[in-house]
């Protein structure tokens, strides 16, 4: 089960977290929502509520919606990303990365928001921009990575390595490729072949099995 948080600032954007669920949803069936409130902009108002839920009830993942835009400073307004900062203790810059990136692809304008994502303890938190199509563009590029973060800040053995999943990738290309060109072991030339223990289809079949195992943290 992963346990999870919505928190709206400053108001409660029915639209936006009834997409924001589904998206979850389907990319974690064991989701459970456990919180889902909204608080004004005040930064120790977010910053309260995100320690509470991080070190009080345990929850594995918290997404913020709103509060993210530029803002003149200091004031109250848009401090999401500020009240963020203060209660992480490990950055995940990739996610935000990731998310502009993807959602400048449909507007520069994407570019302008300042989410920002980290881990405390063993949650992760996310912002997310306001508004229902926003928040699930932003979140559509990060929401499949999201279980296998969760699964290292659980220290779960079936967490998936960067490395692993590259080799699995390796193989899956190389399995097409040979099966693309049957004949091409027939026309090359015997001193040309590199030595070496072939490919065994059901040793690679077991392989693959394995490492979708492990690149799936919600398998376990």
């Amino acid at each position: 089960m992963i346990k999870t948080g919505l928190l709206c600032v400053p108001a409660y954007d029915e639209a936006a977290v009834d997409a924001v669920r589904r998206l979850l949803h389907r990319a974690m069936p064991a989701l459970a929502m456990l919180a889902d409130r909204h608080v004004e902009s005040r930064r120790y108002l977010v910053e309260e509520v995100l320690r509470r839920w991080c070190d009080e009830e345990d929850l594995d993942l918290i997404l913020t919606i709103g509060g993210t835009l530029p803002a003149p400073g200091p004031s109250a307004h848009e401090i999401v990303p500020e009240a963020t900062h203060a209660v992480l203790e490990r950055a995940l810059p990739g996610l935000p990365e990731a998310m502009r990136a993807y959602a400048s692809e449909e507007t520069p304008l994407a570019l302008l928001d300042r989410s920002t994502a980290g881990i405390r303890g063993r949650t992760v938190i996310v912002n997310l921009p306001a508004g229902e199509k926003a928040a699930a563009l932003f979140l559509a590029a990060i929401v499949d990575v999201l279980p296998a973060v969760i699964a290292h800040l659980q220290e779960a053995s079936a967490a998936p390595s960067l490395e692993a999943t590259l080799t699995a990738q390796l193989m899956l290309g190389v399995a097409a490729e040979a099966s693309a060109a049957p004949d091409a072991a027939v026309a090359t030339p015997a001193a040309e072949k590199r030595p070496g223990r072939t490919l065994d289809a059901t040793e690679f079949a077991t392989f693959l099995q394995r490492s979708a195992g492990k690149a799936d943290p919600g398998a376990g």
